[in-house]
């Protein structure tokens, strides 16, 4: 039983600062070893193109979770339960096999050898349209990485318990410690971003990685013996009983759960599939790969990777359901609630978390959470300051100042622009007001350059008919929809929904829609209720912006060809096949696929080892995906026996299956990734680099390539 005494203590224990600051010593130790081996432009774009699958595969999953991700996890846990495994997991998860298998935009974006989206998008389209397209990129980026700092900075105030300010000796003013711990995070992320490029991103993320999943088991192992499964049964059913529409635990039931409902993960879905790829945070990983087939397994891997990770980003969130409303921690939870009463919202659902952890682990265990918070912290930020940093510079300066830059301009100009989202990231944590969920932010915030460049790269990598106006007429259609709504967004509360009221309270417009029997509350009344958001969230807005880009793109293009009789693209030529695999990366094994093989996907690529990796992956998702039909086929047929009790036992074999598998798969990434850094450090250690491998596009083909296709 806890007590109110641990609410006392001040947060942060010398253990727990020892292995903080080691840590981080010891990264700052590699990123210096690792700035010797950048010699080119393509080196610190894209590794020189030298990674291996295990490591794309824990590097790329590293970058993607930081301390911001937990939190929105938590978030959405908090709220929604069980449901993101079933929408957001059990129905993905064969689209997520189809899609490695197939290798889905991933693979062939690597096979066109370009260092950035934009510069895919000038090989395909054209030149201005690439300049158009990269300002977009980096401005949807930097919006959307503007929150990540603040977000993390707060959670470390939260966590570490620490004031609101502070003074130092013989000066006489007092320190932000808000302010002061963004200057600290935003300056670190851009040092690690600015010395060693994607060599020292990477690298560093491969030691957070292994240490961040170690440490999530030992963390899980804790949580599991101080929060038992009765307690945690009983909490869930407590709760099921009280809210039957809102279900933590059937997600059938989940209709009076306003934001991370069924809907929200199936528009999830489909936005997925149809903007794959077109997140350029990600696109320095895709880029780095040694070849396509090598991006192709590091996304049958991800299945594994993230068994760890998964059950801790679900469990924690479930004992937090537990102790905030459980009668064993009513007291503790008391204390804790005190703690941000008082606060708005999005503020709150942001401080429960940290809170929670720092009042639940004992010291040691404290600072191994705050060593993992930090570098996880850390690895999104150098990596989305190096994504935002270098399209700036690859896809809008450098194409309209024309002649190249030599080698130490060019490498100068990056990091300056690393250094400029650093200070934008800074200003913009400082100053935004956030109004909604994180995740919600993330899909509105990505669609200023995703709502139409998803139709652009699908339609450019598979389709021989997407021509340059259809890009331009959905990109441009995209991104404003997507500024429009945040635009919406952010005037809501303050000046549309009081002049919206205002003009239709009792007005002519208001009694035609009670006649015609248009809802049963006056409108005005609705937008009352609705005064402090607006009443569309982010997640539906994406969705439909992503679903007119699509069509605006492909109608629009199909109308060009017809009408002025365009010639069609040559798709061979821009993904290095057949006779224009000049640098013979499709390496083939020794194996000869059947018919049979062929119909799963597996081609002359795959040895035996890959195959063994995609049936396990193929057995794993294929088990789950017959629960997910069964219960489903269950609850429309209104076969009514598999109870809210049942569900909560399905949710606890899945936990505890997934932690024990994790186990293994934890062991079996870090020898793949000790073979992989190796092997990267061998290769990078050689001088056979080709300098004019720099971004560039002449003449619709990338730089340095051979201008002739092999006879």
């Amino acid at each position: 039983i806890m007590h109110t005494q641990r609410m006392l203590q001040l947060g942060m224990q010398p253990v727990d600062w020892a292995i903080t600051i080691f840590f981080i010593a010891a990264l700052i130790g590699i990123l210096i070893y690792c700035r010797r081996y950048v010699k080119s432009a393509a080196d610190f774009l894209a590794a020189n193109r030298c990674a291996g699958r295990y490591l794309l595969t824990i590097t790329s999953g590293m970058a993607g979770i930081g301390v911001i991700s937990f939190v929105a996890k938590f978030e959405q846990t908090f709220v929604a339960g069980f449901s993101p495994i079933w929408w957001g997991s059990f129905l993905s998860a064969p689209i997520g096999i189809i899609i490695a298998v197939t290798g889905w935009v991933y693979y062939r974006l690597r096979e066109t050898r370009c260092l950035t989206l934009a510069q895919f998008f000038e090989v395909r389209y054209s030149r201005n349209f690439r300049i158009f397209s990269g300002f977009l990129g980096w401005l949807s980026g930097i919006l959307n990485y503007g929150i990540f700092p603040a977000v993390s900075v707060k959670f470390f105030i939260y966590f570490c318990r620490l004031p609101a300010s502070f003074t130092l000796p013989g000066i006489p003013f007092e320190f932000s410690t808000y302010v002061s711990l963004l200057i600290f995070a935003i300056g670190l992320g851009v040092i690690f971003a600015i010395c060693g490029g994607q060599v020292a991103v990477m690298i560093t993320d491969f030691v957070q990685g292994m240490f961040c999943n170690v440490s999530f088991l030992l963390i899980l192992i804790y949580m599991l013996c101080n929060f038992s499964w009765d307690n945690i049964f009983e909490t869930m059913m407590s709760m099921e009983k009280a809210h039957p529409d809102q279900s933590l635990v059937n997600p059938f039931n989940t209709t009076g759960i306003k934001d991370f409902n069924m809907w929200f993960f199936l528009m999830g879905l489909a936005v997925g599939i149809l903007s794959q790829g077109s997140w350029q945070g990600a696109s320095g990983y895709a880029a780095a790969a040694r070849n396509a087939h090598e991006a192709k397994m590091s996304r049958f891997l991800a299945n594994w990777r993230i068994m760890i990770e998964s059950a801790l980003l679900i469990f924690i969130p479930v004992c937090g359901i537990v102790f905030f409303n459980h009668p064993q921690f009513a007291s503790a939870a008391k204390d804790v609630t005190a703690l941000f009463s008082g606060l708005p919202e999005t503020e709150v659902s942001q401080a429960r978390f940290p809170l929670f952890l720092s009042y639940m682990l004992p010291p040691g265990f404290i600072g191994l959470v705050a060593a993992v918070m930090f570098v996880a912290m850390l690895s999104t930020d150098d990596t989305y300051m190096h994504s935002w940093g270098t399209i700036l510079v690859q896809d809008v300066i450098m194409p309209l100042r024309g002649k190249p830059f030599t080698l130490k301009q060019h490498l100068l100009a990056l990091r300056l622009s690393i250094v400029f989202v650093g200070i934008f990231a800074f200003f913009f944590s400082w100053l935004f007001r956030q109004t909604e969920y994180i995740y919600l932010f993330f899909a509105i915030t990505g669609a200023i350059f995703t709502g139409g460049a998803g139709a652009l790269i699908i339609g450019g990598l598979y389709s021989r008919i997407g021509t340059t106006k259809g890009a331009w007429w959905a990109m441009i259609l995209g991104s404003t929809l997507a500024l429009g709504s945040i635009a919406v967004q952010q005037l809501w509360s303050s000046t549309l929904a009081p002049w919206l009221i205002a003009l239709v309270r009792g007005g002519t417009f208001e009694r035609v829609l009670l006649e015609w029997g248009i809802g049963n509350v006056p409108f005005s009344e609705y937008l009352e209720a609705n005064r402090g958001r607006f009443p569309i969230n982010s997640q539906i807005l994406t969705f439909a912006i992503t679903m007119i880009s699509f069509s605006i793109y492909f109608i629009v293009s199909f109308l060009d060809v017809k009408i002025n009789k365009l010639e069609l693209f040559n798709l061979d030529k821009m993904l290095h096949r057949g006779k224009y695999d000049i640098d013979g990366e499709h390496e083939k094994s020794r194996w000869t696929p059947g018919k049979f093989w062929k119909i799963l996907g597996l081609n002359e690529e795959f040895t035996r080892c890959d195959r063994i990796i995609f049936f396990a992956s193929f057995a794993w998702t294929l088990i789950w995906f017959i629960v997910f039909i069964v219960l489903t086929l269950m609850h429309f047929a209104g076969v009514s026996w598999f109870s809210a009790w049942q569900w909560m036992r399905m949710w606890q074999i899945y936990l505890l299956i997934t932690i024990f598998i994790g186990i293994g798969t934890t062991v079996w990434f870090f020898v793949g990734g000790i073979i992989d850094v190796r092997q990267l450090f061998i290769d990078l250690a050689k001088d056979d680099r080709n300098m004019a491998d720099d971004g560039s596009v002449v003449d619709g083909r990338n730089a340095g390539e051979s201008e002739s296709p092999k006879e």
